[in-house]
């Protein structure tokens, strides 16, 4: 049996903290609201071991597949995600937001027909929101530029002060190293929200990949002003101000190829 067997059971799920008896109820609210919050700080294993526990109380929370199929997306456990995304469209096959994940899930995988056509699924189906949208975008960045752009501009209309929106749009270029794209959508999340470690994070490992060495470590202490504890914008951060004149000077010429 794989790692992710019988996910919405919580057979597998890392540890997770000691309840606090003063807290209130345990129940399927409770869990669901912990693994947002894990899933926006992007700490996506504990997100994943909530949505399950909240699936224990409640198997038809359909927010709760969703969420455990972005986490699955999001660690690039591609397989287990298009399997879970199986049988969470047995239980909700009309649902808009899990076509739409399929679709992320197979777009990642290179599956780029596969994918639009779970989008098309998506798009014909009542409860299309900013995910969609969203996902849609990512799609058709390995098809049409202009309209996965016109995707992602949508999704911003339809909330436009929801920093996260800038962010999922951010890590739609990341992954397919579009660093300007992605840095551009860094920065308007953490205009829109200047307390979230993961974008800052984010968009100084952006700035890094285009040769902007002062810029990333800028952005990495500022995660750091957030959350001090976090280790990956610590040990990036302790890397750039450990390197040489000549690997700075290699910085510079990437900059001058890649920004542009």
């Amino acid at each position: 049996m794989g790692r992710f067997d019988h996910l919405e059971m919580s057979n597998w799920s890392p540890e997770l903290e000691t309840p606090d008896p003063n807290s209130g109820t345990r129940d399927e609210n409770y869990y669901k609201e912990q693994a947002d919050e894990a899933f926006i700080n992007e700490d996506y294993e504990r997100a994943l071991a909530y949505y399950s526990r909240a699936l224990q109380y409640n198997i038809s929370l359909e927010e709760c597949w969703l969420g455990q199929l972005r986490c699955l997306i999001e660690l690039w456990e591609l397989q287990e995600a298009v399997v879970w995304s199986n049988r969470a469209l047995e239980k909700f096959p009309k649902s808009a937001q899990l076509l739409a994940a399929r679709a992320v899930a197979e777009c990642r995988m290179g599956h780029t027909e596969s994918a639009m056509g779970y989008s098309d699924g998506a798009f014909s189906e009542a409860g299309v929101n900013t995910y969609c949208w969203i996902a849609r975008g990512e799609v058709l960045l390995s098809k049409n530029y202009n309209n996965a752009k016109a995707c992602f501009a949508k999704a911003i209309e339809l909330a436009p002060n929801d920093w996260s929106i800038r962010a999922a749009i951010g890590h739609a270029f990341r992954v397919r190293k579009s660093f300007t794209n992605a840095y551009d959508y860094f920065k308007q999340a953490v205009k829109l929200d200047s307390d979230r470690a993961a974008c800052w994070y984010w968009l100084g490992k952006c700035a890094e990949s285009l040769g902007e060495i002062d810029e990333a470590a800028t952005a990495y202490k500022r995660a750091l002003m957030v959350s001090s504890s976090y280790k990956k914008a610590l040990d990036d951060l302790y890397k750039i101000e450990n390197k040489g004149l000549f690997s700075r000077m290699g910085y510079a010429i990437r900059r001058l190829f890649k920004r542009k």
